[in-house]
């Protein structure tokens, strides 16, 4: 199996190559040599006897071979010269053809060619601008930070993690060029070894522009984040307004029930896009404190049983465990599972929110019994896909809690689990005073 960063042809065909080329070149020489001597003395000797004369025509073959065994060498090494010559056009013509800025570092670790795509990226003018740079240079000349705005320190680069480091590397980076915008890169740097076990010989550092697609998803999470937000405001008048009118009007109740649970429905969806907006964006906080999860999981259920007239959605709790947690975040998650239940369950069914310890661990499981799938309210393309964001959502909450999810299923019931690191639960006494 060929190993990354060693040339295919660096192991035994490269040698056998080596040898049978090295082999042609004395083979012809001494065989040249054999023959010049051997015919040249048979016809001397054939022609004189003289030792004077034998003597002067021995000087002077010695002289002729000296001068064909030159001209030998000349055309073989020049033949070889010029298949180097090709071969290294060949390589710069391929390297020059990439649309994507290329690279190539020399054993010192500083640049010895860069392609044209990689002048135009850097805002250079000419080659000569660039050779012999080094990472520390390439730093101050072109400020490459991490998406986030932190500078990368030269040591960090991966052209200059690689070799040392097993390749090829990969990062995200963001190039400041004098005089022109920034550019967004996706920089994959790979070591060329012609020993498996060698120093780099040279490395080849590639990147890859994708300003246009990154502003898109910049672009698109900024509008999650506004979409939501103002979606939050109308959403909250609406609730307040339709609680005022029941209570001024208790006939509309009937009417009120399902807007109240649309609003509802709303409000999930917001927070989920808020949330999908900040982890796609990693400025997702979470404020963590000891939590209880009898008492939120019993808190989730009323208010979803509250908002679902077709089920009865019951708490079950075998357990209290205590987590460390951000209680809000971490009663979204349970929601969306509990929301996806109410979804797809049998209707007229009950969903139980179940809360127990196991191994260690605290575990809140959400069980019911699913309809068929063709049945289901829950399918269909936008119920697809805004079940789709609430798993996404649960999914990076529980997981930045350190948790898991997971479902299993029996003959009957389908079972969807979030699995939390459990804490010690403080003192009676503490929890009282903290309650007070």
């Amino acid at each position: 199996m060929q190993r990354p960063g060693v040339l295919p042809y660096s192991a035994s065909r490269r040698r056998e190559s080596e040898r049978r080329a090295a082999l042609i070149v004395t083979v012809t020489f001494v065989v040249a040599g054999f023959a010049w001597v051997f015919l040249t003395d048979v016809v001397l000797y054939a022609v004189t006897k003289d030792p004077v004369l034998v003597g002067r025509i021995e000087t002077a073959k010695g002289w002729t071979f000296i001068l064909l065994s030159g001209l030998l060498v000349y055309a073989v090494t020049r033949r070889a010269t010029a298949r180097l010559t090709y071969a290294h056009a060949t390589i710069a013509a391929i390297v020059d053809s990439i649309a994507d800025g290329v690279l190539l570092l020399g054993p010192e670790r500083t640049i010895i060619h860069a392609n044209a795509a990689a002048l135009q990226m850097l805002r250079c003018e000419r080659l000569a601008d660039l050779i012999g740079v080094g990472a520390p240079e390439f730093s101050r000349r072109f400020h490459l930070t991490y998406p986030g705005g932190a500078l990368v320190p030269p040591a960090r680069y991966a052209s200059q993690r690689v070799f040392e480091e097993a390749g090829p590397l990969r990062y995200k980076a963001v190039l400041h060029p004098p005089g022109g915008q920034e550019v967004i890169i996706s920089v994959t740097a790979a070591a060329v070894r012609t020993k498996l076990q060698g120093p780099a010989d040279m490395v080849v550092s590639v990147m890859h522009d994708i300003t246009d697609s990154e502003q898109l998803e910049r672009m698109r999470d900024r509008f999650f984040a506004a979409a939501a937000h103002s979606l939050k405001t109308p959403v909250a008048i609406i609730k307040a307004h339709i609680q005022l009118l029941a209570r001024a009007h208790e006939h509309v109740d009937r009417a009120i029930g399902p807007i109240e649970r649309q609003c509802d429905r709303i409000d999930r969806l917001v927070q989920n896009l808020l949330v999908l907006a900040r982890e796609r964006s990693h400025t997702l906080e979470l404020h963590p404190d000891d939590v209880d999860l009898a008492p939120l999981v019993e808190h989730v259920a009323h208010e979803m049983g509250r908002d679902w007239a077709r089920h009865e959605v019951r708490a079950d709790i075998r357990a209290r465990p205590h987590v460390y947690a951000d209680d809000e975040r971490l009663a979204m998650a349970l929601r969306n599972v509990v929301d996806e239940a109410l979804r797809c369950a049998v209707a007229k069914s009950s969903v139980e929110v179940v809360v127990e310890e196991e191994d260690g661990a605290a575990a809140i499981g959400v069980r019911y019994r699913p309809s068929p799938f063709d049945e289901r309210p829950c399918t269909g393309s936008e119920q697809d896909d805004d079940l789709a964001i609430s798993r996404r959502v649960s999914s990076t909450i529980v997981e930045a809690h350190g948790g898991t999810m997971m479902q299993d299923h029996d003959e009957e019931r389908t079972t969807a689990w979030i699995r939390l690191p459990m804490i010690d639960s403080p003192p009676a006494e503490t929890s009282v005073g903290a309650r007070r």
